[in-house]
């Protein structure tokens, strides 16, 4: 079976959202943990996959300190903490596994 391209990095997002879960991230804050192996080019359409597919929330709010300007902040939903959690599945999402 074939592996899909950001399948790992899906799930590795989840992951890290799980842990700090009732709490959520900023872009900026995800981009930085995962940067060191991945670009932005592939870290973002990630979070905007995870979103579209309901695993994760996307919410906009203002910049604490730049007037005008807002800050996506990102949260698992009950959903991704259900995938991460292997409750369900999704192929398209490796999900780091600790055994």
């Amino acid at each position: 079976m074939k592996q899909l391209k950001d399948t790992p990095l899906r799930g590795a997002i989840l992951q890290f959202l799980r842990d700090i879960y009732p709490e959520g991230a900023e872009r900026r804050t995800i981009v930085s943990v995962f940067y060191q192996y991945h670009t932005y080019e592939t870290i973002d359409p990630a979070l905007g996959y995870l979103v579209d597919k309901e695993y994760a929330a996307r919410k906009d709010v203002p910049h604490p300190y730049r007037a005008g300007d807002t800050i996506s902040i990102y949260r698992i939903t009950t959903k991704g903490i259900d995938l991460v959690d292997g409750i369900i599945s999704d192929p398209a999402i490796l999900v780091p596994r600790e055994d």
